[in-house]
């Protein structure tokens, strides 16, 4: 009788570990498991462990939950046949049946819940023991991880890109509970959700066509390089080098202007960005260079358009604001 009751006991503490584990890791704020495993804390390194290798915590959730289910369930059935003094299927069923709401109230939705409100707090003293049974259940975990490896790869998908997206939400989060709490303006939320807007989309999407781009071929005169950057009102003119489809790089009408002899002079190199890159790496990359204008490459060296600075930074400060004007 004691040892079904331990089984049983153990069984719903089993239930309550995974349960409410599986909420608090997804609750947990991610940048303060990075800061707290720079700091050297054992837990969070393990716990970011886990966030760069989902598909063994999903494993291990999911074998835990079923090993607790199945020994609640078998102690269940111990207990009746203990009490009745023999077995009774009929019993038992109606046994485990009246059970099923209590198990699920009491060893799954009040742990999660709780979990929620305290995902830091409760998260940490269960660490240790959900890596115990991490490190317990490998045999079963690791051909399913070897099997979503598989998968992911099939479907073109990858842990890093699961991790940055994983990142995201969770300074989205971060940045939305500090827009309630009053510390961001709604100029400055919106602003910041713009910026995660364009890390999410390819430079492709934004680069034009070189063709629209004002552009006079190497060796033209001085006049007649004022005369189209007049024209075309353009602050910067693209130099395109004779028979090729490249830009030699560029000049900037200001320097034209200040020029005094009548040649153009060696143009500016102009910043070259691989097509992979995304909207908030190009113009990272262009504010850091402070450069104007960049080629976007394909593989092969071809140039499948230009992106300007001044677009990318219009597409942020031209997002409208909640209750103001829009910029």
């Amino acid at each position: 009788m004691i040892i079904i009751l331990i089984c049983l006991a153990g069984g719903l503490a089993l239930s309550a570990l995974f349960s409410g584990a599986e909420t608090g890791f997804y609750r947990i704020p991610r940048l303060r498991l990075v800061l707290d495993a720079l700091q050297g804390d054992h837990i969070a390194k393990g716990l970011l462990w886990f966030t760069r290798h989902p598909t063994f915590f999903v494993a291990t959730v999911l074998t835990g939950n079923n090993l607790a289910n199945y020994i609640i369930s078998a102690s269940i059935v111990a207990l009746v046949y203990y009490v009745l003094v023999g077995p009774n299927e009929l019993v038992a069923i109606l046994a485990s049946s009246v059970a099923t709401p209590l198990v699920f109230v009491y060893a799954e939705l009040l742990p999660k819940t709780v979990f929620l409100h305290r995902p830091d707090r409760l998260l940490r003293p269960v660490s240790p023991l959900f890596f115990a049974f991490g490190a317990l259940f490998l045999p079963l975990t690791f051909p399913l991880w070897i099997l979503g490896r598989v998968l992911a790869w099939l479907a073109g998908e990858s842990s890093e890109r699961w991790e940055t997206s994983l990142a995201r939400r969770e300074l989205k989060r971060i940045l939305g509970e500090a827009k309630a709490a009053g510390v961001l303006r709604p100029v400055q939320y919106r602003l910041a959700e713009a910026v995660f807007e364009l890390g999410t989309v390819p430079i492709t999407q934004f680069a034009v066509p070189p063709e629209s781009v004002p552009a006079v071929d190497e060796g033209i005169s001085l006049e007649e390089a004022l005369a189209t950057a007049a024209k075309r009102k353009a602050p910067e003119l693209l130099l395109w080098q004779s028979g090729s489809q490249r830009a030699a790089g560029y000049v900037r009408t200001i320097d034209l202007l200040l020029r005094g002899s009548k040649a153009l002079g060696q143009p500016r190199p102009l910043l070259n960005l691989p097509a992979a890159h995304s909207a908030l790496e190009a113009l990272v990359h262009l504010v850091q260079a402070d450069e104007p204008w960049a080629q976007v490459e394909e593989s092969g060296r071809r140039v499948i358009g230009l992106v300007s600075r001044q677009k990318l930074v219009g597409l942020i400060l031209s997002r409208p604001v909640e209750n103001q004007p829009a910029l």
